[in-house]
């Protein structure tokens, strides 16, 4: 099966963000209003066991934000979307991941899945739901 507009629009703003290429991911997929959210927006409690989390990012510069605040941390070792559905405008991306954290070594492993807000073919936003008790914790030192 092909996949939909909206659906080539996501994978192809995952693959330029996995490759570093934001300016294509945002300059070819996303629309200039874009905002991010992990797990829940306005949630001071979760920012303060998860730094990116909690909050709405903004902008290509956001985003990137969050995503040097999430690698300086973890070390990914298994990220994989496994199932991709086009609901008009929403895509949803389930899958998993295993991140490693760099100074306590522990292991976050959690399903996870991604709302992706459309409009015209574009990302306006979206978010990222996970086990957000599993990546807190792996911050904590024993």
């Amino acid at each position: 099966m092909t996949d939909t507009p909206n659906i080539h629009a996501v994978k192809g703003f995952l693959e330029a963000q996995y490759a570093g290429d934001f300016d294509k991911a945002f300059a070819e997929f996303a629309q200039p209003d874009f905002q991010w959210i992990v797990s829940t927006g306005e949630n001071e409690d979760l920012r303060g066991s998860i730094p990116w989390a909690g909050y709405v990012h903004k902008g290509k510069e956001g985003y990137v934000r969050l995503t040097s605040l999430l690698f300086s941390e973890f070390e990914a070792l298994e990220f994989n979307s496994a199932r991709f559905t086009d609901a008009a405008d929403r895509v949803f991306v389930e899958g998993r991941f295993v991140f490693r954290h760099r100074e306590t070594a522990k292991i976050a492993v959690s399903d996870f899945l991604a709302r992706f807000d459309m409009c015209d073919g574009r990302i306006t936003g979206g978010q990222f739901y996970e086990n957000t008790a599993g990546v807190a914790d792996a911050r904590k030192a024993t």
